[in-house]
């Protein structure tokens, strides 16, 4: 074989190794690929712009999806495209977007339709398209730059919200703007959106920056909402530029103040809360499994209230009502408010154990939340329905709530009068009677003793014999979790699985109680954490939880303890010789 066709079956290899690569690229990218739009705004003004991304899953060549179709309903004002293309942990991922500004030609309802781009096809968009503002002054549309205020109620009731947006329009380029804080006296604020486009007055283009602002008064009266000043400074032209002139000249923009009436509460909606929203909802979820429920065992209900207009911390603890069939233990609420584009909304998620105290059915009752609907002006109530619950027997024949009292072995000893007639001779007699009969006892219970260690160390052997199925692996993967759920706090569940923990490291039927579980363990560490642990959780005046640290380290010990303690063989077999018994 000469050099020539050694030369040549080298770049034969070479070209097959470089298109089965190629192949498998482009298969990756036939496999993962689609196509998206989304747009940043769906309702917005006219003459306002909006911005349409379009993005396909894959390395797009020079051409394009036909934007044709949008032509109906929207003028393109400029069309960009960007590529991507990223490798991370041996997975390729390759995208392609256009952006396009799009200016709507007529008013209402407009639809973005399906484009189709190499076999895929993107989902519709609805747009609405609302009536310019008449507030705006006719003689700011023949300015440069100017601002507008606007909002969406002039008369509302106490702790009701007000949306309040700020304009700045521009025809001009500006850099460096800035907006003083908004200050309202008796009302909180909270700054929802900031937001800048594109709107055509007159035939004339300008920039908007858009501010908004979520606004609850908390008095009763005329509300005053005060002016703003925008900031700005124009980009210098060319002619401009020089060491010392580094910007143009600053632009100040006053926006306009608002009055505002405020009503008090009404007369028909007064109770213990007065929640003006726009819309309330109540949703339930239980972590565990409802058709497993028994006396005492606990499961954790979490119950979610959302107000839309309104913060989390306008919203009250529910009223949750007592029973003489379970005990309710709960969790601190957790307290949230989301920014929409209606302004906020207010989130209060509520937890609580739920502990059965007889077995039969059960049935919570209805929880009710009372609100003030801003819409409809009228007071409406939102429920979660009651629910009735099947609960079975405790799986212990004791109950830990209430331990019935041991039986104690007594002597009857004859009343004082009676001992005090004992003459000198009968004394010894009597004496030498309850000596004899302390021996008795105690020997009678020496020997049960006896009987009963014998019988233990029968069952253990037999129980030894038996074949262990992976027990330290399913104790090791238990500890795992509950090490896991302490991290995330979620100390009920933490608690359930601490229990079945303790059922395969005793091979015993499973404890109701943390504390029954530590006096069978036998240590006092853990009979200590396990007692703040439940004081944790179902006291709410108890202190700080205690070192969960701790706790999982103790645990890993007796899973050790269970590791070392049996044979390759699968069989734990007793000592010859225990410890504790003489040789």
């Amino acid at each position: 074989m000469n050099k020539t066709t050694a030369a040549s079956d080298k770049r034969h290899f070479v070209i097959k190794v470089l298109t089965i690569f190629t192949l498998c690229l482009v298969g990756n990218s036939y496999v993962f690929a689609f196509l998206t739009a989304s747009s940043d705004r769906t309702t917005i003004y006219e003459n306002e712009t909006l911005e349409l991304t379009v993005r396909y899953g894959g390395q797009a060549d020079r051409d394009e999806p036909n934007f044709d179709s949008l032509k109906s309903g929207f003028d393109i004002i400029s069309n960009s495209r960007q590529q991507q293309y990223t490798w991370s942990n041996g997975k390729a991922e390759s995208f392609t977007d256009w952006k396009l500004t799009l200016l709507p030609l007529k008013k209402g309802k407009l639809l973005i339709p399906s484009l189709n781009y190499a076999g895929h096809v993107s989902d519709a968009i609805e747009i609405q398209v609302l009536e310019p503002s008449t507030s705006s002054n006719q003689t700011q549309v023949q300015q440069a730059i100017f601002s507008e205020t606007s909002i969406d109620k002039t008369i509302a009731y106490v702790q009701e919200q007000l949306l309040l947006t700020q304009r700045l329009y521009t025809s001009v380029s500006l850099t460096d703007y800035s907006l003083t804080p908004l200050d309202v006296e008796n009302a909180t604020v909270e700054q929802i959106a900031e937001n800048q486009f594109q709107k055509r007055i007159n035939g004339r283009d300008y920039v908007v920056i858009e501010v908004r602002y979520a606004i609850f008064p908390q008095n009763i009266g005329m509300l005053s909402i005060p002016a703003q000043r925008f900031g700005a400074f124009e980009v210098p032209s060319r002619r401009q530029f020089g060491v010392f002139n580094r910007r143009g000249n600053q632009v100040i923009r006053v926006t306009e103040a608002k009055m505002i009436e405020i009503l008090k509460q009404p007369a028909h909606s007064s109770g213990v809360q007065f929640l003006p929203s726009s819309k309330v909802e109540l949703t339930e979820t239980w972590n565990g499994d409802l058709g497993e429920l028994r006396v005492g065992e606990p499961i954790t209900r979490t119950i979610t209230m959302t107000a839309e207009g309104q913060t989390g911390a306008k919203i009250n603890p529910l009223d949750l009502p007592p029973s003489s069939d379970f005990k309710i233990y709960p969790d601190q609420a957790q307290i949230e408010t989301k920014k929409t584009g209606d302004g906020v909304l207010g989130v209060r998620i509520e937890s609580m154990a739920l502990v059965p105290r007889r077995a039969g059915q059960i049935t919570l009752p209805s929880i009710e939340v009372k609100w003030w609907n801003t819409r409809t002006r009228q007071t409406e109530t939102t429920v979660v329905k009651s629910r009735t619950l099947n609960v079975a027997a405790s799986a212990d024949l004791g109950d830990d709530s209430d331990p019935p009292l041991q039986p104690i072995n007594t002597i009857s000893i004859s009343p004082m009068e009676d001992i005090e007639d004992f003459s000198d001779a009968s004394r010894p007699t009597q004496l030498l009677t309850l000596s004899l009969s302390a021996n008795v006892v105690l020997f009678c219970g020496l020997i049960s003793l006896i009987l009963w260690r014998q019988k233990q160390n029968v069952f253990e052997l037999t129980q030894a014999s038996k074949p262990v199925k992976s027990t330290p692996a399913s104790m090791k993967q238990l500890v795992q979790e509950i090490q896991k759920q302490l991290q995330a706090n979620d100390l009920v569940g933490a608690r359930a699985n601490i229990l079945k923990w303790g059922q395969l490291v005793l091979k015993v039927s499973p404890s109701i109680t943390l504390e029954s579980l530590a006096k069978k363990l036998e240590d006092p560490i853990l009979s200590k954490g396990f007692s703040q642990l439940d004081q944790h959780l179902y006291q709410t005046e108890s202190p700080l939880m205690a070192d969960v640290d701790l706790i999982l380290e103790q645990l890993k010990i007796h899973c050790k303890e269970m590791r070392y303690a049996i044979p390759k063989s699968g069989h734990r077999l007793q000592p010859l010789y225990p410890q504790d018994s003489p040789r």
